[in-house]
């Protein structure tokens, strides 16, 4: 029984409406007997096959934890001893603030209640007035039973019970109308506002009175039914009063993350305000500007910390015309353009009490969408998560609850990560709503409520399904961590550093002044340091003391640095150098025990370190004949560990541990950009005139002309080979077949023991990751500049992605 509550408190999570008047009513039905002021009707058919049918629920299952369901549990277990035969109702009316009352009436049968056979229970019979009652305690809850007219009914509290046997209760004829009507589901619900909340003028009901039809899904709740508002009093259904319903488009632009979205469409703007005029008790006087004229849409978002105004144009030239007088352009962010909107309290309440109001400060547009926000942070926010693809419509969850709704409707309501705290204290109290609300985030991730006007009513349908891990993006999401903008343009490419107290990543990125900064994951400086030069390749990660905690190591042009996780030098760090460093460091970790090997090259010379900053003695090769071309590699096969050399005139030393030459290669190269990579026990290089020259562990080798365009990639990564000709990108020979474009080199990496291979395309400015089957990530692509380099993020099965954005802007992205 406990199960029916928690029915309740998903409907009500959305459902913000519902008020009854009094008006007679005819004896000899169920519905004669309802209480005052009851918040909810249920309507059961069958009450064995609903029971069925919500002990298979998995959506309910989380409710029991929380204390609202001692009501139906702990707190009613006569409920769970009735067992009727026929249909029956139940009511649920709140007395005070913290406490609720059911009431249950049904046809009295032979065998629906025997308080005999109930252990722990005590019965005490007394009258009231001509009826006789029952006061039936079970497990220290009471309980009054009393039959009338051949009706049971069972009300946890005496006074309803007697409020009914007096008969002296009536009831709205409309709502007996929409009582009676055919049910094609087992489960019906009629739902009126508390009563504090129908006598609060200020807050305009939303309609007099809605049926619902409820199937319980084994994965969730969906219900279908109308709504109805009254001509005598201002209802918030009036107002789309010869309006025809249109497409709702909000989900294409509301991040995921949002909080809450409302999209509210129209035919004919000055009859909208006019009845908006009414319900709020305005002057009809006509609206003052005719921005709303163009405009058939209206999305309010909720973010987690600000709101945003988003007006759908029909024509989007006429909207500028429109706006055109009220901004100035002040800024751009990921390339849209933003503008202040000097005017912050034009659009405020104009959909008031229909839309929250927002003030108006900034505004730009995505597509058909001019969005005005109270900051550029909300801007910046929405932009983000449209351009990256993270929008409510690419959502698995989105998906399955849009299968249940109207493509086109009058009011759509989306509550995302249980965000109806409000509603939920108007049936139970502040804790126990905190309760709901958090199990509701969790596994509710949108509940969808939606209301399509028809003549003088309103066709409604509700959607809470579960997210499942089939469902899209329901485990394969990207979020933006963080963006920061940097004082001065970023120098190089960023990079990712494992952080051994949060588990997770910093991010390290050089400017143009040459100063080093260190972020946390949350966007924070951490600290930063001014170089000498800029920093040559990527900064590497070591860890020279075995014990878990990370060090920075790179070169510049005259030093040698090894950083602590706080900028502070380890000694005999740095070390400096009088010549030049000509390549970026190379860090080889023979055993992958972490006793590293460093190699600075100057021109033709290498020079090895050890961890104490000492040369390496045993390390015998010193000087190639010209000038190295390429940073010195370390490569294991076959149990055996080679360092090659790529030299300016051509030549490939491929050397021993010890600096011994190991193989002898005869031919010269033309060495491109790529680095000397393995494959198949094989050395691969990839030259200039792209030939692959495959070199043997004998020294053997191979030429192959590739036939394949300038823009060639060649990264390969333990048993994954990358390759990219224009925008044909090859994995492992299967085809990926991108958007015409300009891409950086593919690059492999590991992450969560998979392995993923990236992109990024250089004019639309989109970073690409497929995995090792050639199969774009869910989620991606999303904005980016640079090259992204990626590493297993702090949670289980997560990975963190960090690129430039604009030239001064850092950008952590996680996937999940």
């Amino acid at each position: 029984m406990k199960q029916l509550l928690k029915l309740l408190v998903l409907v009500c999570t959305s459902l913000l409406l519902w008020n009854c008047n009094e008006a007679p009513v005819t004896k000899g039905a169920l519905s004669s007997y309802l209480p005052e002021g009851t918040s909810v009707v249920f309507k059961i058919k069958d009450w064995q096959s609903l029971q069925n049918d919500l002990r298979n629920s998995d959506l309910l299952s989380e409710y029991s934890k929380t204390n609202a369901f001692t009501f139906f549990s702990e707190d009613a277990p006569l409920l769970s001893q009735i067992a009727p035969s026929q249909e029956s109702i139940l009511c649920v009316s709140k007395n005070t603030d913290s406490t609720s009352a059911y009431t249950f009436i049904t046809r009295q049968t032979p065998d629906l209640f025997e308080s005999d056979s109930i252990p722990n229970t005590s019965v005490e019979t007394f009258t009231y007035g001509d009826f006789s009652l029952k006061k039936v305690t079970i497990q220290n809850n009471d309980a009054y039973v009393a039959v009338k007219d051949s009706m049971f009914i069972a009300s946890s509290s005496q006074a309803l019970l007697q409020s009914i046997l007096e008969g002296k209760i009536e009831k709205d004829p409309t709502f007996l109308k929409l009582y009676n009507m055919n049910d094609p589901s087992n489960l019906t619900a009629l739902i009126s506002l508390p009563k504090k909340r129908r006598i609060n003028s200020a807050t305009p009901s939303f309609a007099s009175h809605t049926n619902l039809h409820i199937e319980v899904l084994s994965n969730g709740i969906t219900a279908t039914g109308v709504a109805l508002a009254r001509d005598t009093i201002p209802q918030i259904l009036s107002i789309f009063k010869g309006q025809q319903p249109q497409k709702n488009d909000l989900a294409t632009l509301l991040p995921a993350t949002a909080r809450k979205g409302i999209s509210l469409t129209y035919s004919d703007a000055e009859k909208l305000q006019q009845e908006l005029k009414i319900v709020r008790g305005d002057s009809l006087n006509k609206p003052a500007n005719g921005l709303l004229e163009s405009i058939n849409e209206v999305g309010y978002i909720e973010l987690d910390n600000g709101t945003a105004l988003a007006l759908k144009s029909i024509d989007p030239d006429l909207t500028n015309q429109s706006v055109a007088r009220y901004i100035s352009e002040a800024d751009s962010f990921r390339e849209i353009k933003l503008y202040t909107f000097n005017e912050p309290n034009l659009l405020a309440n104009a959909f008031s009490p229909v839309l929250p109001s927002v003030t108006t400060n900034y505004m730009f547009a995505l597509e058909s969408f001019f969005i005005f926000t109270e900051t550029q942070t909300e801007a910046e926010a929405i932009i983000s998560a449209f351009i990256n693809g993270n929008t409510m419509a690419k959502t698995g969850y989105f998906e399955t609850s849009a299968a249940q709704l109207s493509t086109s409707s009058s009011l759509l309501y989306y509550n995302l990560k249980g965000s109806e705290a409000s509603l939920l204290t108007d049936y139970f109290s502040e804790e126990t709503a905190a309760q709901l609300v958090k199990i509701a985030a969790d596994d509710y991730p949108l509940t969808a409520l939606q209301f399509t006007y028809d003549r003088d009513f309103a066709h409604v349908n509700y959607s809470a399904t579960h997210g499942t891990t089939s469902d899209k993006q329901t485990i394969g999401t990207v979020s933006e961590q963080f963006n920061s903008t940097l004082k001065n343009e970023i120098l190089g490419l960023p990079s990712l550093f494992s952080n051994h107290r949060t588990k997770g990543n910093d991010v390290v990125v050089q400017d143009v002044t040459n100063t080093l900064y260190l972020y946390s994951d949350t966007g924070n400086v951490l600290w930063s340091k001014k170089l000498d030069a800029p920093i040559l390749g990527t900064v590497q990660e070591v860890d020279l003391l075995r014990n878990g905690k990370k060090q920075l190591a790179f070169a510049t042009k005259n030093n040698f640095y090894v950083l602590d996780r706080n900028g502070n030098p380890v000694a005999p760090f740095p070390i400096k150098f009088k010549d030049d460093i000509t390549q970026p460091l190379s860090v080889f970790d023979y055993d992958t025990n972490r006793k590293y090997r460093f190699i600075i090259t100057q021109g033709n010379e290498v020079f090895m370190y050890d961890k104490d900053g000492k040369i390496v003695k045993g390390f015998t090769y010193k000087k190639a004949a010209s000038n190295i071309v390429l940073p010195p590699v370390h490569i294991r096969m076959n149990n055996k560990d080679y360092i090659v050399i790529a030299e300016e005139n051509g030549k490939l030393t491929i050397l021993s541990r010890t600096g011994k030459l190991r193989v002898p290669v005869k031919n010269t190269f033309q060495f491109s950009e790529t680095p000397v990579l393995a494959e198949e026990g094989n050395f691969i290089v990839i030259t200039k005139g792209l030939t692959k020259e495959t070199i043997s562990q004998t020294g053997t080798i191979n030429s192959q002309p590739l036939n394949v365009t300038a823009n060639y990639g060649f990264s390969i990564l333990g048993n994954t080979k990358a390759t990219l000709d224009d925008n044909l990108l090859r994995i492992n020979g299967k085809l990926a077949e991108l958007p015409f474009g300009i891409y950086t080199k593919p690059m492999v990496f590991n992450a969560n023991r998979t392995t993923y291979v990236t992109v990024t395309e250089t004019q639309e400015n989109k970073v690409y990751v497929f995995d090792k089957n050639g199969t774009l990530v869910s989620g991606f692509p999303i904005y980016g500049t640079s090259q992204a380099y990626s590493k297993d993020a702090a949670q289980r099965g997560s990975l963190d992605i960090v690129v430039k954005g604009e030239d001064k802007e850092l950008i952590l992205y996680r996937y999940r």
